[in-house]
């Protein structure tokens, strides 16, 4: 299964999510590659020293780099310094097939890399704010799944806060609309994320056994994602 992690909005969580559920997905016995394919390289910043990061454009030639692989045992392709996006998803189902699940950290637009992305993968993750502009861009997602003729694995909600109102008025709204793809664990806004990035360690790794409802959520993500590919390999062994 290759899930491009998809929001053309900035700011909802696609790298935290891409780290948090490559981690619950490790630590669940499944072989996980991360693939950031921003410019921005943050999934690649998240997780391994800033120069060793920025040593990579240095070493950026005429194909991809080789695989790095976390401290977590999460493996990362950075694709983010390379600009042969014609080739990117060809690469991404080349080093995809010795995994169980790779997840594509794709860009906050939707760019050229993001069109790749969507090409190389066989199924869509979306996270959103629930708030106004957030909740009013998710059809669009949903239309351009469909044009890839993508299904879309699942959408849930990232940064809630229970004291917004805001929040509240459309979690439910979220719910109720895209009840046929809702996944139920919202993941709160929580300091323990960006507190981890800082020192390029997982939220896992950081909150060590103290239990953190952000955490919990991903995990509980995860099951459904595991769930949800045994079903859709049953669904496709029947076909």
């Amino acid at each position: 299964m290759i899930i491009a992690i998809l929001n053309n909005k900035g700011g909802v969580g696609k790298t935290t999510t891409a780290v948090h559920l490559a981690y619950a997905l490790t630590k669940k016995g499944k072989k996980v590659l991360c693939v950031d394919i921003d410019e921005q390289a943050n999934l690649l910043l998240h997780i391994f020293p800033a120069n060793d990061v920025y040593a990579l454009e240095s070493r950026q030639n005429g194909t991809s780099l080789p695989i790095m692989t976390h401290s977590s045992g999460v493996d990362v392709l950075p694709l983010s310094y390379w600009k042969n996006t014609k080739h990117f998803a060809d690469t991404i189902r080349l080093h995809a097939k010795g995994y169980d699940y790779t997840l594509l950290d794709c860009p906050p637009s939707l760019e050229a890399r993001t069109l790749a992305a969507l090409e190389a993968a066989t199924t869509v993750l979306i996270p959103t704010q629930p708030e106004n502009l957030s909740y009013k861009g998710l059809i669009k997602l949903i239309n351009l799944c469909e044009e890839y003729t993508l299904p879309v694995l699942g959408i849930f909600v990232t940064l809630y806060d229970k004291k917004k109102a805001a929040h509240n008025f459309y979690l439910p709204e979220i719910a109720q609309q895209f009840a046929g793809h809702y996944i139920s664990a919202a993941i709160p806004n929580s300091a323990l994320f960006p507190s981890a990035s800082a020192m390029n360690k997982m939220g896992h790794e950081w909150a060590g056994k103290k239990a953190n409802p952000g955490l919990i959520a991903y995990d509980d993500i995860a099951d459904y994602i595991i769930k949800k590919s045994i079903q859709l390999s049953a669904k496709k062994g029947k076909v």
